[in-house]
């Protein structure tokens, strides 16, 4: 028996339905890097995170606001956040309720998350993520559905013909490439996971929240340092990898979950090239 082979069955085609949704995931870096970067910068402005979701996504809404307000990593601090779905019944939400809330309870340095297992009925988490936009707030969609036929999953929000009025009500989409709400919801989880643990490398690193990064800081281990870092790239080399020139002379990095070029400065955490911050190519 070839212990290779894909499983059969149930579990192999449960797999499967993952394979696609999770790549695409991985191909969405950038997005996430930028989406985690303005969220650092409000919270960083004395901002707050309000989240809510429709049906099911309800229940998410309310574990990413215990993740921010309760870090389970010791040393990393507590970020404000409060989920508008959690005294709100999952399926019987009103069309304007939270809209309604976010206009009482929001202000012009906050966050707005909403979360849409279904883009096509999520209308009250549309509505919301309008109401906080005209109050100012930055806006965060994490929303779901399949890319149109013959397309690999790669391309952007606007592409998929789920995400309807999402691309539009918020300054972030971030789709999970499923119409299966049970995955969806999965790749939910860990791109909010994601934002999390990115907000923190960029709330650590408060030069990397300047839209002109200063060059490498010359105390900085880019191997070992709990801190992210801009660094210039001085050359591409196989393998996802490129050297990057720092004060303490050139280390190799891993460019992988992004698209940088020769020239670029790009944001380097333990090694790992996690946002294209500009540069001489650009």
């Amino acid at each position: 028996m070839n212990q290779h082979a894909p499983a059969a069955g149930p579990l192999g085609h449960a797999a499967a339905a993952r394979t696609a949704p999770g790549t695409a995931l991985a191909q969405d870096a950038q997005r996430i890097t930028a989406a985690a970067r303005d969220l650092a910068a409000r919270f960083r402005r004395g901002g707050r995170l309000l989240t809510f979701g429709d049906g099911p996504a309800a229940a998410d809404a309310g574990h990413v606001a215990v993740e921010f307000t309760h870090p389970v990593i010791v040393g990393k601090r507590a970020l404000p956040a409060l989920s508008l779905s959690t005294d709100t019944p999952s399926t019987g939400a009103s069309p304007t309720l939270f809209a309604a809330r976010l206009r009482l309870l929001g202000r012009p340095d906050d966050i707005a998350m909403g979360i849409l297992t279904d883009a096509r009925r999520g209308g009250e988490v549309l509505d919301a993520l309008a109401a906080a936009r005209a109050l100012g707030m930055l806006t965060i969609a994490l929303t779901s559905g399949e890319p149109p036929e013959g397309d690999s999953g790669s391309g952007g929000p606007d592409e998929l013909v789920a995400a309807g009025g999402a691309s539009s009500a918020a300054d972030h989409v971030l789709v999970a490439r499923s119409d299966d709400p049970l995955i969806a919801r999965e790749i939910h989880v860990t791109t909010y996971h994601l934002l999390w643990e990115l907000a923190h490398v960029f709330l650590e690193s408060p030069d990397s929240l300047e839209s002109t990064p200063p060059g490498c800081r010359d105390d900085v281990c880019l191997t070992c340092a709990d801190a992210a870092t801009p660094v210039h790239i001085t050359e591409l080399r196989p393998g996802g990898l490129a050297l990057a020139a720092t004060d303490a002379g050139t280390e190799e990095i891993s460019v992988a979950l992004v698209q940088a070029q020769v020239g670029d400065v790009v944001l380097v955490h333990a090694k790992e090239a996690i946002a294209v911050l500009g540069g001489e190519s650009r």
